[in-house]
């Protein structure tokens, strides 16, 4: 079986490395499509799909993250 702690690392750095893409992503697009001259609706819609789309990869990186703390929590019972 995998190093517990090894497993944990490898999901954070997944999670934060995703979050790096998603975030980069949304500022190329928030230029490129002209959002910053955008009307305010338009803006807030932008802002609340990027602010979903990371809270998802947040919510299932910890989610991993949790599992992989409980599988080693039961490989040292």
């Amino acid at each position: 079986m995998a190093d517990p702690k090894r497993e944990v690392r490898k999901h954070l750095m997944i999670m934060v490395a995703l979050i790096l893409v998603i975030d980069a992503v949304a500022i190329i697009l928030y230029r490129t499509l002209g959002i910053e001259d955008a009307p305010r609706d338009r803006k807030t819609m932008f802002t609340g799909v990027w602010t979903v789309l990371s809270l998802l990869v947040v919510l299932s990186g910890l989610y991993r993250i949790r599992l992989a703390r409980n599988m080693g929590a039961r490989s040292r019972r």
